[in-house]
């Protein structure tokens, strides 16, 4: 199944790279933004079926984008993408409610299994406890 996917990345390299490998891998980008409000207004719009987060954005932390996201659409899907990886920060993540925590830079084996997880499970996401860390 082809995902619909919000892409929240400040830094335009990055996101430009995302969004050429989520084509590459038969996915579409509806939306971009990089702060808060542009987030939650482009869930609202496009309803995406996955929304990958940065966690280092200049506004707000992605922590805080993924509470906000959290709290306003419960059933949001979403993947926190971070160059810090360690265990204490993917606790941290997966405790506010996303579905993984992918290490920069991403690897395009670990980001496909990612999709695929999402894919597979339609409207009942993995959660932690569904599968191991892709990392």
């Amino acid at each position: 199944m082809a995902l619909r996917i919000l892409v929240v990345e400040d830094n335009l390299i990055t996101r430009e790279m995302l969004k050429d490998i989520f084509d590459i891998l038969g996915h579409q980008v509806v939306a971009e933004a990089d702060d808060m409000s542009g987030t939650l207004s482009a869930y609202q719009q496009h309803k995406p079926d996955l929304v990958t987060v940065d966690l280092s954005l200049p506004k707000e932390d992605g922590l805080a984008i993924l509470r906000a996201l959290r709290q306003a659409h419960a059933d949001a899907k979403i993947v926190v993408i971070s160059g810090n990886s360690q265990q204490r920060i993917r606790d941290e993540v997966l405790q506010a409610g996303a579905l993984d925590l992918l290490g920069k830079p991403i690897e395009l084996d670990v980001l496909k299994r990612c999709l695929e997880a999402v894919s597979a499970h339609g409207n009942n996401p993995p959660g932690p406890e569904d599968h191991p860390p892709v990392r």
